[in-house]
């Protein structure tokens, strides 16, 4: 476990700062719930708490102040965070801890162009040639001279101004390594037998290591808050569509419950009718579907109109299934075959009048198979309709025709005397 800590610090020295945005994004939630316990603080007040102990922890590993990973690194940001409130002093000294926040005011006050420029080259470590590329300068030669730009305007807020401000020119092209190796030498032996550009080039890297860190917190800070606001949108778009949800649900139980009162009005006027107008034997006792109705897979595969309004026949669909049949052409399914189905749909539907002209015609005007099945719907047709006479005449007759499939079922008609004329 020693290893992965020490390369936790590691990491956050040289720019790396993972660790401390996962933590924030892993116990953001954590630590408001108490923040709320031990110090009455609501969700935002707690999230902006918790990134301030962060910058404090980076700050902490940035500088030196800690040199071991914490073994209860929850705790220790608690501590930070309490400390906070406290308003606890600096542990650096004023001096030091006045001239780095003054640096992060002047980078501040630079444009959004500087601050990334400047962040890349001091705090992420990038070369020119890498940030040519993401800034999208000609070649790494401009990418250097706008970071000397940004970098002496930088120097210029600084009140009054740094002692190396005479000698910047050549403490950066020593810093970047934009001299050759004998320049290079010969800049050195200066450092040594020229005090004022000793004490120059120390200041200078004071400002560096001053910009890098006040750059890194920058960064973290700036990342620290993306993380909060994309979170804040991700729980308000979590509660959103948890609040869409619940409306969904209350308005689909409200149009089922709707549904299912509509389907017993309807279901009630249809039996208080049938009630009404079928004798007491019902009808729908004794009729038979014709078992015929039904497709082999290749019929349905040619024939899918067809198929369709069958299975919406046998579902009970009888409206949309006499539409459907009303879709098929005479050169998709024979007339006289288009004529019976649609008198078995309109019977079943209850237009009974409306279903014996075609199944009339099928009976007398055909023989064959289809004719002695219309035969006994249509005596079913005259039966729904309140014609018993003409009912009773059609079922002796199937009952009389050994051919028809329906012989039985007429036979049973007759035997019950359903059809005879009442006293």
């Amino acid at each position: 476990m020693s290893t992965p800590l020490a390369e936790v610090l590691t990491h956050l020295r040289v720019g790396n700062q993972k660790f401390l945005v996962d933590f924030y994004q892993q116990r953001r939630d954590v630590f408001a719930r108490w923040a709320l316990r031990q110090h009455q603080l609501g969700a935002p007040a707690a999230h902006a708490l918790l990134q301030g102990a962060l910058l404090d922890f980076y700050d902490q590993v940035s500088d030196g102040r800690l040199t071991r990973l914490p073994p209860d690194v929850p705790a220790h940001v608690n501590q930070l965070a309490e400390q906070r409130l406290a308003a606890a002093a600096a542990p650096l000294p004023a001096a030091e801890a006045s001239r780095r926040q003054q640096r992060l005011v002047h980078f501040h006050q630079l444009g959004p162009d500087c601050q990334r420029l400047l962040t890349y080259f001091y705090f992420h470590g990038y070369n020119f040639g890498r940030m040519s590329g993401k800034l999208g300068f000609a070649n790494p030669a401009v990418a250097r001279r706008q970071k000397g730009a940004c970098l002496r305007r930088l120097v210029d807020l600084t009140n009054p101004p740094h002692g190396f401000r005479v000698h910047l020119d050549a403490l950066e092209r020593f810093a970047d390594g934009a001299l050759d190796e004998a320049t290079q030498e010969a800049f050195e032996q200066r450092l040594l037998d020229e005090p004022d550009l000793a004490a120059a080039h120390a200041a200078y890297e004071q400002f560096a290591a001053d910009l890098r860190w006040a750059a890194g917190h920058d960064t973290l800070r700036l990342r620290l808050h993306l993380l909060d606001r994309r979170l804040d949108q991700r729980t308000t778009s979590l509660a959103r569509l948890q609040r869409i949800g619940r409306r969904h649900r209350r308005r689909s139980l409200l149009w089922a419950a709707a549904a299912l009162l509509v389907a017993l009005g309807t279901a009630l006027a249809l039996w208080t009718t049938n009630r009404a107008t079928q004798p007491e034997e019902g009808w729908a006792a004794y009729y038979r579907l014709d078992p015929a109705l039904g497709l082999t897979p290749a019929q349905e595969r040619h024939r899918p109109l067809l198929a369709q309004a069958l299975a919406e026949y046998r579902a009970g669909h009888y409206p949309t299934a006499l539409h459907t049949l009303g879709r098929l052409g005479p050169d998709e399914l024979g007339a006289d075959t288009l004529s019976y189905y649609r008198g078995l749909f309109l019977l079943q539907s209850g237009d009974n009048q409306s279903a014996q002209p075609p199944l009339h015609r099928l009976a007398e005007a055909l023989d064959g198979p289809l004719s002695r099945r219309a035969l006994y719907h249509l005596g079913m047709a005259y039966w729904q309709n309140r014609q018993p006479a003409a009912a009773r005449d059609a079922m002796r007759r199937v009952a009389a025709d050994s051919l028809n499939p329906y012989q039985a079922n007429a036979l049973r008609v007759l035997a019950a005397g359903v059809l005879s004329p009442r006293p």
